[in-house]
């Protein structure tokens, strides 16, 4: 019986246990770097978007707040004007679109007022700065006479 001889591996056979060369590192930092990149980049456009979005939305909401205070008021009586609503001021102009008339009621009886249509510009402002210019037509009137009379 033999006795088992200790042999030392040589360095064909060691080669292969080592690990990663140098240029394998490399190209793994080079894959895992584009794979990065094309990330940031994903995320850098969505919180772009969602940024824009958010600043439309803000701008949505100050033209409902504009269009409800200018659709409170009569174009008639109140022709122009500016309110402020927080942050927000408000400023309108009408100009009449056709001339007036009297109303008529569903029987087609004279009604109690004269009315017209107009047309109103509106600019919306916050701390200065014009977020908004929008037009809108809507109805004025006056009243010209009371109930109960012929």
């Amino acid at each position: 019986v033999r006795a088992a001889v200790m042999r030392r591996p040589n360095a064909a056979s060691r080669r292969g246990v080592r690990g990663f060369t140098l240029l394998e590192a490399i190209v793994a930092l080079v894959v895992f770097s584009m794979g990065a990149f094309a990330l940031f980049g994903w995320l850098s456009t969505n919180i772009i978007t969602l940024e824009r979005i958010r600043d439309r939305q803000e701008v949505e909401a100050a033209m409902h707040s504009a269009l409800d205070i200018v659709r409170r008021t009569n174009p008639m009586e109140t022709p122009g004007g500016q309110r402020q609503a927080g942050k927000l001021l408000v400023s309108w102009t009408s100009e009449p679109v056709e001339s007036l008339r009297p109303n008529v009621d569903q029987s087609g009886w004279p009604g109690f007022y004269t009315v017209g249509l107009y047309e109103a510009t509106i600019r919306v402002m916050r701390d200065g700065q014009e977020l908004q210019v929008f037009r809108v037509r809507q109805i004025g009137w006056k009243q010209v006479r009371a109930g109960g009379e012929s």
